[in-house]
């Protein structure tokens, strides 16, 4: 069986849906020899693996075709030169297939352009909100990344229930043991066990201004400063200079985007991981973090109140005062401060890769020809 891929997400420098699909094409081809795996993309792969069925497709001959004009119009081109039998839609949104022998599968990451339209780009809100009921309605079999974003497909769209299958996605926590941490925290002036962290990109969705309103109160009675680490999405210019403002009292450390094993040596040494977002569709960070075994606190919504079920251990978004009150209880109280992160180890327990690569195995064969392992 011949599976064509949107491998556009598998940049070298990933985010969400980039690592999603690099830890799932990390584990799914040692698993099924007997599926090919053709990546389509319109720029670079990158990968730092190599499986004999997976076969990597770069079409950037057309100038005039880029990014979803080429994936909508010129994918199907690919799909019939390669005599593809099932098409993987990784990002939300499948392109223009008109072979009805075609099986089509569809991830949903989250809703984002129906839910909070105004925290996204233009052009992309447009993409979406045109693309995705076109891609929801044709799609064979439907990936909801959790119960949320399933209940969120059904809300907006009258499909049938059996036709969505939520898979969480898959998390790779890497090594850091070979890593001196105390050197690598001595270089941006942090300290083992002492630091607030955000992983994530900076962009309005994401709302790390709470944590820009209480970092330096914080800072001040408890010397611990607050780490932002991603990227610089859209709309940030506000955030820019408050994080140079906050930076200056040396309240904030500003780290830009950092590879797998920072932001996981990072994870693995904070005193605590919060995740304020307003909406998420599945939350990858959090569970990275998790993994890490960190303290995690999460914004009471979404799919982030789904993988964080311990009250104790969510928040108002929109309450920066409850936020750093809870903070601080754990900074003062110890004892809580234990059991909330042996808590925090026994959640992490219930994101197994090995069921996750199993739900997608079964969906592919279930779909295609029939075939077993």
């Amino acid at each position: 069986m011949n599976i064509g891929i949107d491998a556009r997400p598998l940049n070298k420098i990933k985010t969400g849906i980039g690592f999603y699909l690099y830890n799932l094409l990390k584990e799914l081809p040692a698993k099924c020899s007997n599926i090919n795996f053709f990546l389509f993309s319109d720029r670079e792969v990158y990968l730092d693996f190599d499986y004999p069925n997976v076969i990597t497709i770069i079409d950037n001959n057309y100038k005039t075709l880029k990014g979803t004009l080429w994936y909508m119009w010129r994918v199907y081109y690919l799909i019939k030169k390669y005599k593809i039998d099932m098409f993987w839609g990784t990002q939300n949104v499948l392109p223009i297939i008109r072979s009805k022998s075609v099986k089509k599968v569809l991830t949903v990451h989250d809703l984002v352009c129906y839910k909070y339209p105004q925290t996204m780009e233009k052009l992309n809100y447009f993409i979406n909100r045109i693309f995705i009921p076109y891609s929801i309605k044709s799609a064979d079999s439907i990936v909801a990344v959790s119960n949320s974003t399933k209940e969120d497909i059904l809300r907006y769209f009258n499909i049938e229930p059996e036709k969505i299958c939520v898979i969480y996605n898959p998390v790779i926590v890497c090594d850091v043991d070979d890593i001196d941490e105390i050197e690598y925290l001595s270089k941006y002036d942090l300290e083992k066990n002492k630091y607030i962290l955000y992983v994530g990109t900076i962009e309005p969705r994401k709302n790390v201004e709470i944590l820009l309103k209480i970092c330096e109160e914080i800072y001040a009675k408890t010397g611990m400063k607050t780490v932002l680490a991603g990227k610089m999405g859209w709309k940030s210019g506000k955030v820019i200079q408050s994080i140079k403002e906050l930076s200056k009292k040396g309240c904030l450390k500003y780290l830009d985007y950092i590879n797998d094993v920072e932001k996981n040596l990072l994870m693995k040494n904070c005193f605590v991981f919060v995740f304020p977002s307003f909406y998420e569709g599945f939350g990858l960070p959090v569970v990275e973090a998790l993994k890490n075994g960190a303290l995690v606190l999460v914004s009471d919504t979404s799919s982030l109140k789904e993988l964080i079920n311990v009250d104790e251990l969510k928040f108002n978004p929109l309450d920066c005062t409850q936020l750093k009150k809870k903070i601080m209880n754990l900074y003062t109280n110890s004892k809580e401060y234990a059991e909330l992160k042996k808590s925090c180890n026994e959640l992490a327990s219930k994101f197994d890769n090995e069921q996750v690569i199993e739900k997608y195995i079964e969906l592919f064969y279930s779909l295609g020809d029939g075939a077993k392992l």
